[in-house]
């Protein structure tokens, strides 16, 4: 199974076990320093072990401050880091893997509040698109150290026992920026041409051959095409391609550049493997090997990527953050056992917006010290009874199991998932549907009982008497007091997608602004149907991660769902809804239907019943949150039970 995945292969003089990639992803996990932590080399050591062929360690700093990338960054600019890196390279190497450092400069990318207060430096002083800025132009004699900078980057990583490294040419960062014409206007020998234009990362190239040697391998994550107007096209990135291909590069790993966040940060909705086809159109270009990136999430997809020749590796990123073991579990057959990324984004929250460690929402391992990763077998296994089979229930289920407990699972729906059965229903939600199908394999695996259909209430947990009561029961909706919430022409939000229930040209006004209410409104409006949203605020969506938000509000707006904000809704009535602005004026918002869409409350009646039991109480049923709050709860919990 997967015989093409688990080939070797080699990029230079470098040999693979297998095809598969960790692409760099940053964690935030380095010291404040820049040194290497414990938590940085378990966080790589752990997906060494998973079976993946080479490791590449996230963007490591190579000039501080002005090449600072991130709040906690490893660095390579200083002889001093290379005992750090040597434990970090040799933990992967003892994992099994080979190791490889992302070398990055983001220039005029870096943000002000990594660079110590100095002015971004850039090939050219043109403003940045995302506020204006002006970056400070590099001279002649400026470009040529940096040059030297990468070269004796590439000398550190070498001597500390790295396999290779990669350049970071996309992104928007500093390299793009030399390569693309958007920024790069320099009159110079660096400016101008694709020759030109090219000469800096050429001259990175060669002078990591001359100086560490022809046999160490460089790899380079190239811009195949940038996201804006004027910029770089696919034949600028094939024609790069072929000059790195001269120039002694050894592998191509193709990605976007300039203007492409959501494009290499894809939000839930993006389909599996939809950026192969960068890798595709660069390897009609090179005879080097080409690497494959872009939400890449299940063993079968890889494999046709492989087999169809469109690449000759392939890079796994938030792939392996959620599940380390995925590549074992592939080559074993396992696919279900396979914890598949959902795309939700949280590890782009912690890295790109909170300055925060890496986390996962269906991984609660991801950031945290070894010690508090640690599933210890129960001294005294007990009986443990978890009621609800929502997100928080089955993680706790899973991690007691493993720990050695006896344990019953009571739902009582007729099948698992809680309120994930109403969240995938949404346009572009259906990967939530992933965390269901994994609990669903891996409980019976572990020997969980599962209660499927059954009820449970405060006699019969007693009658069951069991050693610990887990309460994970979730949440019900929030119904506003509001006259006429009990009208015919009244829906709640969360009943009519786990309804799925559908309807054609009718008119409804959304109750509720946040993710619940845009989400419904965006699965309305795509059956053809008038939407108008309801929002006692100015502000929409403030709590959704930014990439997705940005991609909802787009998409409602294409379907031309109204937005009204600051209206206070006064009343529902038979032709509408009764709202007041902020004047004081009071109008209807005319609606064949109203949907409640006020987000939820715990469902907590069954904690009040089971008192002296002393329930442990998980997920919603404490207080509405997200998947993340909900799975590191379980996994808590069930750890010290």
């Amino acid at each position: 199974m997967f015989q093409t995945l688990f080939e070797p292969g080699s990029i230079g003089k470098m040999t693979l076990k297998n095809r598969l990639i960790m692409a760099p992803i940053s964690t935030n996990l380095a010291g404040g320093d820049g040194t290497v932590s414990d938590e940085l080399i378990f966080h790589y050591a752990e997906r060494a072990i998973g079976g993946v062929g080479l490791i590449t360690v996230e963007n490591v700093c190579l000039a501080y401050p002005l090449a600072c990338h991130g709040a906690a960054q490893p660095r390579i600019d200083d002889d001093a880091f290379i005992p750090g890196l040597r434990r970090l390279a040799d933990a992967i190497h003892q994992g099994g893997a080979k190791a490889a450092a992302e070398l990055t400069h983001p220039g005029m990318s870096a943000g002000l509040r990594y660079i110590r207060g100095e002015t971004p430096v850039a090939p050219s002083a043109v403003p940045r698109p995302k506020d204006g800025l002006v970056p400070r132009a590099l001279s002649h004699t400026e470009v040529v150290e940096v040059v030297g900078q990468y070269v004796q980057a590439a000398r550190r990583a070498y001597e500390a026992g790295f396999d290779a490294v990669e350049l970071q040419a996309c992104h928007g960062l500093l390299i793009n920026q030399f390569l693309s014409p958007l920024t790069n206007k320099r009159q110079d020998e660096y400016g101008g041409s694709r020759e030109n234009r090219a000469r800096f990362l050429v001259e990175i190239v060669a002078g990591i051959k001359r100086h560490v040697g022809s046999d160490f391998p460089v790899m380079v994550r190239l811009v195949a095409e940038d996201m804006l107007e004027g910029g770089l096209t696919l034949e600028d990135g094939r024609w790069f391609a072929r000059r790195l291909e001269e120039a002694g590069a050894d592998a191509i790993h193709p990605d976007f550049g300039l203007g492409g966040k959501e494009k290499r940060l894809e939000p839930m909705p993006y389909p599996q493997a939809w950026r192969v086809y960068l890798a595709a159109e660069i390897k009609k270009a090179v005879s080097i090997p080409v690497i494959a990136v872009g939400v890449i999430r299940e063993p079968r997809v890889a494999e046709e990527i492989l087999e169809a020749g469109k690449a000759d590796f392939v890079a796994l990123g938030r792939a392996l953050i959620a599940d380390p073991d995925w590549p074992n579990k592939a080559r074993a057959g396992e696919e279900q056992a396979i914890r598949r990324c959902i795309g939700c984004n949280e590890c782009v929250m912690a890295r790109h917006v909170e300055d925060a460690p890496l986390r996962c929402s269906l991984n609660a391992t991801v950031g945290r010290r070894p010690e508090a990763c640690r599933l210890e077998r129960a001294k005294t296994p007990k009986r443990v009874l978890i009621i609800g089979g929502g997100p928080a229930g089955m993680e706790a289920a899973r991690v007691a199991a493993l720990r050695g407990h006896r344990v019953a699972l009571y739902e009582r729906e007729t099948h698992l998932g809680g309120m994930l059965n109403v969240a995938a229903v949404p346009p572009g939600k259906e990967k939530l549907n992933w965390i269901t199908e994994y609990f669903a394999h891996e409980l019976p695996r572990l020997g969980v009982e599962i209660h499927l259909g059954e009820a449970m209430d405060a006699e019969r947990v007693r009658a069951l008497n069991p050693d610990v009561v887990i309460v994970a029961t979730g949440s019900e909706p929030a119904i506003p007091d509001i006259p006429g919430v009990d009208g015919p022409n009244v829906l709640v939000a969360q009943e009519l997608l786990a309804r799925r229930m559908r309807f054609t040209g009718q008119r409804f006004a959304l109750v509720g602004g946040g993710m619940l209410g845009l989400e419904t409104a965006a699965y309305l409006a795509t059956q053809g149907n008038a939407v108008a949203v309801l929002k006692r605020y100015e502000t929409i969506g403030r709590s959704i991660e930014p990439l997705y938000r940005d991609h909802l509000l787009r998409d409602l707006k294409e379907h031309g769902v109204e937005i009204i904000t600051r209206v206070e809704v006064k009343a529902i009535q038979a032709e509408g809804v009764l709202v007041r602005d902020q004047t004081g004026e009071e109008r209807v918002v005319p609606a064949d239907r109203v949907v409640l869409a006020r987000g939820a409350k715990p469902a907590d009646k069954l904690v009040q019943e089971l008192r002296d039991f002393n329930p442990l109480v998980i997920g919603d049923a404490v207080q509405p949150r997200k998947i993340i709050n909900a799975i590191s709860e379980g996994f808590v919990t069930a750890q010290f039970i």
